[in-house]
């Protein structure tokens, strides 16, 4: 069946998670544990800071306009903004509002008070067409307005849009705003923005694209382009890196793809280093062969290349014993000489580690779904925790500690209501997450999520010459608790 063909039939709602999978456990957010971040005026020109509140202010009532006619219009139908993306010009979009609260532990050099909320509002529209039999083009400008009442841990990386300032682009395309007094951030960026061209025996993406490698159910050490947070509850749209991509079918379920990317090198602090809309580096780039294929019913991969601050080499496979889908990834990363962590830590941020992943599923026809996994993060440390969570926070790996197993189980409640309860522990550290979810969908083109995250395990404590010293890793994040409501249009 032909993509077209296949997304005849799909609603909105359907038709933007085509090809994603959902994967709710992982490591909380690291945004605020080593310093609050400053305000920098690179980022969003020199502007009073009058003419940033009101800015602010004007952009989120208009978020909050949007999320009510949405509320009111009970979203029953799917509602093409402009055309058809399988003609000429198609435009669609989506909103979506997060709310969080979370409980924080006692810890007066970490939280200011028992409490704290968060708020996110997204709003993302979508251009795509397909002007010619062989041409395609697709663009995704984003928006995203957040605030938070907490100055110390905040409730989870769930809850961060993905996108804007990162690894593997070569562009700025985005706007930010910060206001550090009233916790308050937002920004404008384009998240992706390319054209494929199909030919006789390869097919050719230029430009800022989304690619998602690996099979893996909750972690995917092949997956090297902007990955989804392990915590990452919105999954609808994975964030693009600025690349050119050439797909080579060598037969029904085998191909070889090779990728160049561009990208800078970010500093110590995980920000562009210099003010430039263009701006890439060999260190920042990356250049990757990958060959698939199937045998015996099993899918086999294997690659290997330049990647950010290295080299890297890995495979994996995914196939079925009896009734059990099996999978496995390993990966291995060389890392070149290149940025320190900064004081007082000053070790390196990348570290020469072997990643790999083995894992069980099975789905019964009672709609019952239980995945196994277990991770051996050799990035990660046996000891120091605060080094690993400093590591992990700059996505240099995957967790802070070294061994780690996740467990996930879900059964439809009702044919509109999926439950999900997924558990995650840390080996090294015995410290363990817990993530109840409830995905309503409320129609065709619209969906509740609620949930939440309990985090168990050795609390921070505070040294009088080291200061904060991290005892565990999922023991150091309060508990949270949140509802997202998203629509499509």
């Amino acid at each position: 069946m032909t993509a077209p063909a296949l997304r005849a039939g799909m609603n909105k709602k359907e038709e933007a998670l085509c090809g994603t999978r959902r994967r709710y456990v992982g490591h909380p957010d690291f945004d605020s544990f080593f310093g609050e971040r400053k305000s920098d005026d690179r980022k969003f020109g020199k502007m009073t800071p009058e003419h940033r509140h009101g800015t602010f202010h004007l952009s989120i009532i208009s978020h909050l306009v949007l999320q009510l006619l949405f509320l009111l219009s009970g979203i029953n139908s799917a509602l093409a903004l402009v055309g058809d993306t399988e003609g000429g010009l198609g435009v669609d979009g989506s909103f979506r509002t997060i709310g969080a609260l979370t409980h924080n532990y006692e810890n007066q050099a970490l939280f200011e008070k028992d409490t704290n909320d968060y708020l996110q509002s997204i709003l993302r529209l979508t251009a795509a067409g397909r002007p010619f039999q062989r041409v395609s083009y697709e663009a995704h400008l984003v928006t995203a307005f957040t605030y938070t009442s907490a100055r110390g841990p905040g409730g989870g990386s769930g809850l961060r849009a993905s996108g804007g300032k990162t690894r593997y682009r070569a562009f700025d395309t985005s706007w930010d705003f910060i206001d550090n007094e009233e916790n308050r951030t937002g920004g404008v960026w384009l998240d992706r923005f390319n054209v494929k061209v199909g030919f006789p025996q390869a097919d050719l993406t230029i430009g800022r694209q989304a690619i998602t490698f690996g099979k893996a159910f909750f972690w995917n050490p092949l997956d090297l382009y902007l990955p989804f947070d392990p915590a990452q509850f919105d999954r609808d749209y994975k964030a693009g890196v600025d690349a050119l991509r050439l797909d080579i079918p060598l037969g029904l379920f085998s191909g070889v793809n090779l990728i160049y990317v561009l990208g800078r090198e970010l500093d110590s602090d995980n920000q562009y280093p210099e003010d430039r809309t263009l701006d890439a580096s060999w260190s920042g780039s990356s250049i990757l062969l990958r060959g698939f294929t199937h045998v015996a019913g099993w899918d086999l991969t294997l690659q290997g290349g330049k990647v950010y601050g290295g080299w890297h080499m890995g495979g994996g496979l995914v196939g079925e014993i009896k009734s059990l889908q099996v999978r496995f990834e390993a990966a291995q990363f060389w890392a070149d000489d290149g940025t320190l962590l900064p004081p007082p830590k000053r070790a390196p941020l990348l570290e020469d580690n072997l990643t790999a992943v083995v894992g069980l599923g099975r789905h019964w026809p009672s709609s019952l779904d239980i995945q196994v996994e277990c991770l051996f993060n050799g990035g990660g440390e046996s000891h120091d925790i605060t080094l690993g969570l400093e590591r992990a926070e700059r996505g240099a790996v995957f967790h802070a500690g070294r061994i780690l197993a996740g467990i996930t189980v879900s059964y439809e409640l009702t044919p509109l209501i999926l439950g999900q309860l997924a558990l995650l522990q840390s080996q090294t550290d015995g410290s363990t997450q817990i993530q109840p979810t409830l995905r309503w969908s409320t129609s065709d083109n619209s969906e509740l999520l609620l949930g939440a995250s309990i985090n168990c395990g050795d609390r921070p404590t505070l040294d009088p010459v080291k200061g904060i010293v991290f005892e565990s890793e999922f023991g150091s994040y309060p508990n949270y608790f949140f509802a997202e409501f998203k629509a499509y249009f």
